[in-house]
């Protein structure tokens, strides 16, 4: 059996240099930055050109390199037409996975949406930039499609899965039933989402409570593609469960730990 249902496809690894054009806070815990830049378009590297940026999955990711606090840019890897070398400008750099929450090929804009949680690296520098300052960015080096051929869509998950998931909504595909479970630390992180036919979207709170509600949905009959991403143990949880009780096809079962308590 395949691993998953959802169309690959690979993009070239190129590293792009933008700015930050706009900062705001969706919510009391999520900041967005936008970037922007000439580089989201076709450039010369050294021995040919870097294709424009391309992100055809909800839940693709991009690499930011982060500078240190007190430091004006990370190390940089060296960029070729289709791939990077590492290491070459004093070491690798602080590099954390993120979804574009929105990418505006007319406009030229990639949204981040960043959890504003202590501590970590990513979150200090959304706390601290501002419009002008430069931004890096690698990938995405591939893109998975929404499966076809199902009936149902399950996408769960804590706050750090809500750009990806927000972002399926907003490009909803239609002719699909869904069930969307989002935990929020308070009712002040919910955010608006689009009100979508056979869409019925629910909001937890408290740690672990997304866990709890989907041990709880209703089950109907016909094919059901799961979508789980957050804390690494409580993924763990949802797909032992949905995998042993709920008989879902390992094709049909995407689940990702994005962080670790």
């Amino acid at each position: 059996m395949a691993r998953t249902r959802r169309e690959a496809i690979a993009w070239p690894t190129i590293l792009r240099e933008l700015r930050v054009v706009r900062v705001g806070d969706v919510t009391e815990t999520t900041r967005r930055v936008t970037l922007a830049g000439e580089q989201l378009g076709e450039f010369p590297v050294a021995g040919g050109t870097a294709a424009a940026f391309r992100s055809d999955g909800f839940d693709d990711h991009v690499k930011l390199l982060v500078p240190l606090e007190g430091t004006d840019r990370p190390p940089l890897p060296v960029q070729g037409p289709d791939r990077l070398e590492w290491g070459g400008a004093g070491g690798r750099p602080v590099a954390k996975d993120y979804t574009p929450r929105r990418f505006d090929p007319v406009t030229g804009e990639i949204d981040l949406d960043f959890v504003l949680h202590e501590g970590g690296f990513a979150a200090g520098w959304a706390r601290r930039t501002r419009p002008g300052d430069p931004a890096w960015i690698v990938g995405p080096t591939r893109s998975l499609l929404v499966p076809t051929g199902i009936d149902r869509l399950l996408l769960a998950g804590d706050e750090t899965a809500l750009p990806a998931i927000a972002r399926l909504l907003d490009e909803w595909p239609g002719g699909v039933a869904a069930d969307v479970v989002i935990e929020v630390a308070t009712p002040a992180g919910i955010q608006d989402l689009p009100a979508l036919d056979g869409v019925e979207v629910r909001w937890v709170h408290g740690a672990d409570a997304w866990v709890d509600t989907i041990r709880d949905l209703p089950w109907p009959d016909g094919s059901t593609f799961c979508w789980v991403a957050g804390e690494a143990r409580a993924v763990r949880d949802v797909r032992r469960f949905l995998a042993d009780e709920r008989a879902v096809p390992r094709d049909c079962l995407d689940a990702t730990g994005y962080w670790r308590r």
